[in-house]
């Protein structure tokens, strides 16, 4: 994969579909904001909106790693830091694929609200890391 910019990545995404996790769980509809923080990194600011419509926000630091023809994300807060691998970065139809190390964690994010079923299959039969069966969990696949 080419190296991604920062500002390839700002603006509002969308939390499309993802593998089910405990924080997670809690939400029906998630969004990230991602602004310029400096040369170097983003401002990532999560919004998690549970089914009363109240919500959780979060602020976190950005930064994309290129190795070895890999593009990462990396999320920080203070001494916390998590490595997210970039499957899939479509700018033209604004799709973003992100997994953890072990694929255990998945997260479809898009530029728009919703997607259909067979652009997201479309996505997730590019990406040969994923073997299996894997369970997301959505409410915006239309």
């Amino acid at each position: 994969m080419k190296s991604i910019l920062n500002s390839q990545l700002t603006g509002k995404w969308y939390s499309i579909a993802r593998t089910r996790n405990f924080f997670e769980m809690k939400f029906v509809e998630i969004f990230l904001y991602i602004s310029i923080a400096c040369e170097n990194s983003l401002d990532l600011h999560y919004v998690g909106i549970k089914e009363d419509r109240s919500k959780v926000l979060r602020k976190l630091t950005l930064e994309i790693l290129t190795k070895n023809d890999t593009v990462f994300i990396i999320l920080k807060k203070g001494i916390f830091r998590k490595r997210f691998k970039i499957l899939t970065f479509d700018d033209k139809n604004g799709i973003l694929i992100l997994s953890d190390k072990k694929m255990k964690y998945v997260s479809i994010l898009s530029r728009k609200s919703s997607l259909c079923r067979e652009v997201v299959e479309s996505c997730l039969n590019q990406i040969e890391e994923l073997n299996g069966e894997m369970e997301l969990y959505s409410g915006s696949i239309v």
